[in-house]
């Protein structure tokens, strides 16, 4: 497993968590707005994902836009890692 499908599991896994989701398999460009991600949920899946990769997402980055589908998520999530590396 590659770490681009590493992180994507870890966002899956944290999304059904936060959402309380039956464990059904979760389309990558689906919104998740859609599916009860709201701005307090999103807070708290940001906290997570930034404490499980142990990053910090720059405040201007903090738009729910960059976080409304696990392909975004898994995007910005890359983004950060290669930046950091």
């Amino acid at each position: 497993m590659n770490d681009s499908m590493s992180i994507e599991q870890t966002i899956k896994e944290k999304i059904k968590e936060i959402l309380a989701l039956p464990t059904t398999e979760l389309d990558n460009h689906l919104e998740l707005g859609a599916l009860g991600l709201d701005s307090m949920k999103s807070i708290q899946l940001i906290v997570q994902l930034e404490e499980r990769f142990s990053l910090a997402f720059d405040d201007e980055e903090l738009l729910f836009e960059n976080f409304s589908t696990i392909e975004k998520i898994t995007q910005k999530i890359n983004e950060r890692l290669s930046a950091s590396a």
